[in-house]
């Protein structure tokens, strides 16, 4: 069973994304001992976002590597898009995560990393999830109304899209990614294009001009944080 819910009434809630079993275990032991709400563990992106939406807790402990499918970068882009304020903590084998793909999303702003060889290190584990939550927390407060009087041509979701396509994911794919239907994603496309004054009429073209407009803009466009 993978909701795994602690009988401590602690502040912070959290939930862990993890898809080796022995680690998913340890950690909700640890953390659930030091005091924190586990509210579930997992080890899929789709059961996470689920179980992200049914307790929303203050703080997500992600694997970086899920295995097939979407990674941990993945599932955070998709937390930071429902709301700010969640604190993430990404858990890795390696020292550097650029080091993943190129490809890959990069850490959200205000995210914690944690080596895995120090997980079995409770202080190590305790201190990553406090400082994500402080993290989130002071981000949520600058979040002034006058942010959003600036000039902001496009989205972060419409910005994501454009990143996708121009790295020639398809629409299932971007679906995928971004845990939406086939149909939505096609719409948020055909949206896109439209703010983009780009014709309908011829759908490859149509990918290489949003390609095309994601790279002009890729240094300076003006994005919610």
């Amino acid at each position: 069973m993978e909701l795994q819910e602690s009988h401590s009434e602690l502040e912070i809630s959290v939930l862990v994304v993890e898809d080796e079993i022995l680690t998913r275990t340890l950690i909700s032991k640890l953390l659930a001992t030091a005091g924190f709400r586990v509210v579930g563990a997992t080890s899929t992106a789709s059961t996470a976002m689920a179980l992200y939406r049914q307790f929303q807790p203050d703080v997500v402990l992600l694997d970086i590597n899920l295995g097939e499918g979407p990674t941990g970068l993945d599932v955070a882009g998709a937390l930071r898009r429902i709301t700010a304020q969640v604190g993430l903590v990404f858990l890795s084998s390696i020292t550097d995560i650029r080091t993943i793909s190129p490809n890959q999303p990069t850490m959200p702003e205000g995210s914690v990393y944690l080596n895995k060889a120090d997980i079995s290190k409770t202080e190590h584990l305790i201190a990553a999830i406090q400082k994500a939550f402080e993290l989130s927390q002071s981000k949520a407060q600058k979040a002034a109304p006058e942010s959003r009087l600036m000039s902001e041509p496009f989205t972060d979701i419409q910005f994501e899209l454009m990143r996708l396509i121009a790295l020639g994911k398809s629409n299932s794919a971007i679906a995928e990614i971004r845990f939406t239907t086939l149909k939505s994603t096609e719409n948020a496309i055909s949206r896109l294009a439209k703010k983009l004054n780009i014709p309908s009429d011829d759908a490859s073209n149509q990918r290489v001009l949003i390609a095309r407009e994601f790279y002009r803009l890729n240094n300076n466009v003006q994005r919610y944080e």
